[in-house]
């Protein structure tokens, strides 16, 4: 296997290296993120290992390479917090939307067996459909659009063939999703609805709340990070931007139950209707 694909990023990208300021597209960035999908999609450790390598239990070297070239795009000081204004939005270095880069994935040492090139093909698919990078990506930044450079593996074209494509994928997976209902003109202008949820530093009703449904959409501080089982994504097809909302059903990955799904939806659409009023009529509250 070797096959390459151009990626835009549509909204703003939080990644760096060793220097706070400087963003940097990295290669181990997009590997986490294809181990984390491989897992999400039901993979199993053993089959993982043989795919991307392991240190435990006798080192064994990752088939998979991934490969990132030709970078084009500038640099800004973009808001984590779109909702917010000041220094309260977060602002840090970031790649801007529009920033283009090659990604190359190839395998070695002799390449995957069947089985293993079949699970690593919806890896990436996964991904490419569904994922992200960097920081904030559960809240939709890092989002991309994404093209072939060859023959394989097209983007879906319209928002019909992306919803049919992503059931498909996921049918036997522990991941529920819905393409939410509302067209945005811009990206940024669906990464603010759903950067603008509840719990923040001057919620505390919100974060009581939260705490009572086991914080499904995450929480950092006093030593414990927990990643949002409730995520998003912004898909661009055309001219035209919607939100894609996405539920872990991984309860012993997560630590959440199916209830607390329910139990999201309703606060947001109490409180935050923008967005809460999509996901009630989604196939998320079904």
């Amino acid at each position: 296997m070797n096959i390459a694909f151009r990626l835009e990023f549509i909204t703003p990208l939080f990644s760096r290296g060793a220097y706070e300021d400087r963003p940097e597209i990295r290669a181990a960035s997009i590997r986490g993120q294809l181990h984390w999908w491989f897992r999400a999609l039901g993979g199993r450790p053993a089959d993982e290992n043989a795919i991307f390598g392991s240190v435990h239990g006798g080192a064994t070297a990752s088939k998979i390479v991934v490969r990132v070239s030709s970078v084009v795009g500038t640099t800004q000081r973009a808001n984590t917090l779109p909702h917010k204004n000041g220094d309260q939005a977060g602002p840090k270095a970031a790649f801007s939307p529009g920033t283009h880069f090659e990604l190359r994935v190839l395998t070695r040492l002799g390449g995957l067996s069947v089985p293993h090139q079949s699970a690593f093909d919806r890896t990436l698919e996964g991904w490419l459909l569904l994922g992200s990078l960097g920081l904030r990506s559960t809240r939709a930044a890092g989002n991309f659009r994404w093209e072939p450079l060859g023959n394989h593996l097209m983007p879906p074209a319209d928002f019909a063939t992306y919803e049919t494509r992503c059931a498909k994928l996921l049918e036997k997976a522990p991941l529920r999703f819905a393409l939410l209902g509302q067209d945005y003109a811009t990206a940024e202008a669906a990464r603010r609805v759903v950067s603008d949820t509840l719990g923040g530093r001057d919620d505390n009703i919100g974060q009581d709340d939260l705490f009572q449904l086991r914080d499904p959409l995450g929480k950092i501080g006093r030593g414990v990070r927990k990643t949002s089982p409730l995520r998003f994504r912004i898909v661009g097809i055309g001219n035209d931007f919607r939100i894609i909302a996405m539920w872990d059903d991984r309860t012993l990955v997560t630590g959440n139950q199916p209830g607390d799904l329910a139990g999201i939806i309703k606060l947001l659409k109490e409180r935050k209707p923008a967005l809460g009023n999509q996901l009630a009529a989604s196939d998320l509250a079904r």
